[in-house]
C-alpha cells in the first residue's frame, strides 16, 4: 500500500491559495439567466426539502433547506450583478451590501445546521419530525419568502 500521496495531501500542513468566492456579471442578459436558473434552483430544493420530510428520511430536510436557501441567495446577488461561489461572501453580501444582517444570520444557522447534521451518527435513528419540520418552517419558508420579495421589488 503506498501511503505517499494520502500523507501529502491529507496529513501535512499545506498553504492554499482560494480563488475569490464572487465575481462579477458582465452584461444585464447574464445577470437576468444567472438569476432565474438559480432561483429555479432554489425552488426545487424546497420542493425536494417538502417532499422529503412526509417520508422516512426527514433530515435530509437540513441539506435540501440550506441548498433552497443558498440558491435563492445567489439569485438575489446575481441580479445585483455578482456571481457568488462561497457562502462566506454570500453573508457578507446580505449584511453589508443589502444591510440585510438578518438574512445573512439566518444562511449562517442554515448552513451550521446542515454541517451538523452531516457529522450526526446514524440519522435513521432520529425518528421525531420535529426539529426538521421546525427548521423547515422557521428558517427555510421565511428566509426564501424574504428574497423573494426582493427579488421582486428589483
Amino acid at each position: 500500500m503506498d501511503e505517499t500521496k494520502f500523507t501529502e495531501e491529507c496529513l501535512k500542513e499545506q498553504e492554499v491559495v482560494q480563488k475569490p468566492g464572487s465575481t462579477l456579471i458582465q452584461t444585464q442578459l447574464e445577470r437576468e439567466n444567472k438569476s432565474k436558473n438559480s432561483w429555479s434552483n432554489s425552488q426545487y430544493f424546497l420542493e425536494g426539502a417538502k417532499q422529503t420530510i412526509k417520508g422516512n428520511t426527514p433530515y435530509l430536510v437540513f441539506t435540501l433547506g440550506f441548498f433552497a436557501m443558498e440558491h435563492a441567495a445567489t439569485a438575489l446577488i446575481a441580479q445585483k450583478g455578482y456571481s457568488i461561489t462561497d457562502h462566506k461572501c454570500a453573508q457578507i453580501f446580505f449584511s453589508k451590501m443589502l444591510n440585510r444582517g438578518d438574512l445573512a444570520k439566518a444562511l449562517s444557522r442554515a448552513y451550521n445546521a446542515r454541517i451538523a447534521f452531516n457529522y450526526r451518527n446514524n440519522l435513521s435513528d432520529y425518528t421525531d419530525k420535529a426539529e426538521a419540520e421546525d427548521f423547515l418552517q422557521k428558517e427555510v419558508v421565511p428566509f426564501i419568502e424574504e428574497v423573494e420579495k426582493l427579488l421582486k421589488a428589483e
